[in-house]
């Protein structure tokens, strides 16, 4: 991810080969610099809205018949100022997405490196 710049990314959820289907579904995603800080660094909330061009940071849910898509979407503004000290972050995400009974179903995690920009 770039500081300053919109990130925007489609995935999928299969299970045994087939699309899951996102009907009742809502996300919530986090990042931070490390596991166990109480900072947080981005707070991506879920989008009850239809995404639209230049639409505000979020995760977007999409039913296309059986092609069911979530986006995850930061906007630039939101990314911007991060990298306070102008070096990369190394830090850590998480994402989940919640049943209308507002249990975890998926937990999608990882590293993320926010690359510090040089336009400011």
């Amino acid at each position: 991810m770039q500081e300053g710049g919109t990130y925007d990314k489609w995935f999928k959820w299969s299970a045994g080969g087939v699309v899951v289907s996102l009907a009742g579904i809502t996300a919530h995603m986090q990042i931070r610099k490390k596991i166990k800080d109480t900072d947080v660094l981005l707070n991506v909330p879920f989008v009850s809205t239809p995404w639209i061009a230049d639409g505000t940071t979020g995760i977007y849910l999409m039913d296309v018949g059986t092609d069911d898509r979530y986006r995850i979407y930061i906007k630039d503004n939101d990314s911007l100022g991060l990298c306070v000290k102008h070096k990369n972050i190394i830090g850590v995400y998480d994402l989940f997405l919640y049943n209308s009974d507002e249990e975890s179903i998926l937990k999608q995690y990882g590293s993320i490196t926010i690359t510090a920009a040089v336009t400011r």
